[in-house]
């Protein structure tokens, strides 16, 4: 079963609660509300209280984005939240 995480994206003029999936070193994707009006770009990303993660986004369809990170994510923060 994929661990599921909860977080918040930060863009330019908008910010969304969002979960979390498959997280990696070197991106996540994320789910949204339908209405959610996070864009395409450069966005940053809260998971829980750790972060920002500074990445860039590309909408995969209205609910969903695919985040790719500036910088690599350490593998420590990945694996501490891979075991929950």
């Amino acid at each position: 079963m994929a661990t599921i995480l909860y977080g918040e994206c930060i863009g330019p003029q908008e910010t969304a609660k969002v979960r979390i999936s498959d997280l990696a070193d070197q991106g996540c994707d994320l789910e949204t509300d339908a209405f959610c009006a996070v864009s395409d770009g450069d966005v940053s990303l809260w998971i829980g209280a750790v972060g920002p993660f500074h990445a860039s986004a590309t909408r995969k369809d209205a609910s969903h984005l695919a985040l790719r990170f500036k910088e690599p994510i350490d593998g420590r923060i990945v694996e501490h939240f891979r075991r929950g």
